[in-house]
């Protein structure tokens, strides 16, 4: 083994016996999107992502359902609502399928 292989193999290592795991890094993960976190839990989070991508996607992946939430909250406060004569005919209309079905 060449010495820069080795030496990328401890860095590795040593990342791994001081950061969080995975299982609390996605707890973590979770837990920032609601709180801040203190520096040195961000700081852990950042070397466990440097050798954990999977990690690092699943936090991408919170970060875009949650700007995807607030998008879709604000865009379904703009939408008209039914009137009165259209929930009426599609009560009538589940009525009947279900009348069917049965």
């Amino acid at each position: 083994m060449n010495p820069f292989t080795k030496l990328k193999m401890q860095a590795i290592v040593w990342i791994w016996n001081h950061t969080p795991n995975c299982a609390e890094m996605s707890r973590l993960s979770s837990r920032s999107l609601d709180q801040p976190l203190t520096l040195s839990t961000r700081l852990r989070m950042r070397l466990h992502f440097l050798i954990c991508v999977w990690c690092e996607r699943y936090a991408g992946q919170l970060r875009f359902l949650q700007q995807a939430g607030r998008q879709v909250d604000q865009q379904v406060k703009t939408l008209p609502s039914l009137s009165i004569d259209a929930r009426k005919r599609i009560l009538k209309n589940l009525k009947m399928v279900a009348g069917n079905k049965l």
